[in-house]
């Protein structure tokens, strides 16, 4: 890494992915002590407590169960036909497999239920961008407009630029998406690779560092032996 193709070397959301969001965060409480029986679930969508289903099937997708993670934001689907966390963990799923019309129908569904979800707006342009590069880098830069620290809209827009070689202004924008969101290793990785495709190996090994720990941690597009392999070469 980077690949031979370049296009390879960008980690191309979401398996979870930069252009989805998890369906729900961590319990408030630390990780050395459980959460008391009261304690919320906090969620992306800021709403009081988690709908079970929606824990359940974002630990399932966390291990890499897709069948049980389907299977339950479906079941929440049936009863809150609008629950964004569920639509975006079904459009991530979709991707997975290869299905990008599925997880388009997916993102449509979540910007009827909240038209500023910014997430849903960088993955169905991020969709659509091969077919019309221009158009998408004018729709990211007018959502950023709005929204100028939304971590999803940044990455989309690195990876747009990505696709094309232009890896400065690539970097700047990862260095966005990391900067709002320093905990994803998706962030991290397309960041070190742009470093990398911009000669800056130093930054770039800390980065690929930085995207194997937290990848300990939350789930990446990346392949970790490969990864692991460039900070080899790195480190030499």
């Amino acid at each position: 890494m980077p690949a031979k193709n370049e296009e390879e070397a960008i980690a191309v959301p979401p398996r979870l992915t930069p252009a989805t969001r998890p369906a729900a965060s961590s319990p408030a409480a630390s990780s050395s002590a459980a959460p008391p029986p009261e304690s919320p679930i906090r969620i992306t969508t800021g709403r009081a407590k988690v709908n079970p289903q929606v824990a359940s099937a974002y630990q399932a997708l966390q291990s890499g169960d897709l069948a049980t993670a389907q299977r339950d934001y479906r079941q929440v689907l049936k009863g809150e036909p609008k629950n964004t966390d569920a639509l975006h963990g079904l459009a991530a799923i979709s991707l997975s497999q290869g299905q990008p019309e599925a997880a388009e129908e997916f993102f449509l569904r979540a910007l009827e239920a909240d038209p500023k979800d910014a997430a849903a707006q960088a993955g169905l342009i991020g969709l659509r961008g091969q077919v019309d590069p221009m158009q998408s880098e004018s729709r990211l830069k007018n959502l950023l407009a709005g929204q100028p620290e939304s971590p999803a809209l940044n990455f989309a827009l690195g990876n747009l630029y990505a696709r094309q070689g232009r890896w400065n202004d690539a970097q700047q924008s990862y260095f966005r998406a990391f900067a709002a969101d320093s905990e994803n290793p998706d962030y991290q990785f397309n960041l070190a690779v742009s470093l990398d495709q911009l000669r800056q190996p130093k930054l770039a090994l800390q980065y690929y560092q930085g995207a194997l720990a937290a990848a300990a941690q939350r789930p990446a597009a990346f392949d970790r032996n490969q990864v692991a392999g460039r900070v080899s070469e790195l480190q030499k």
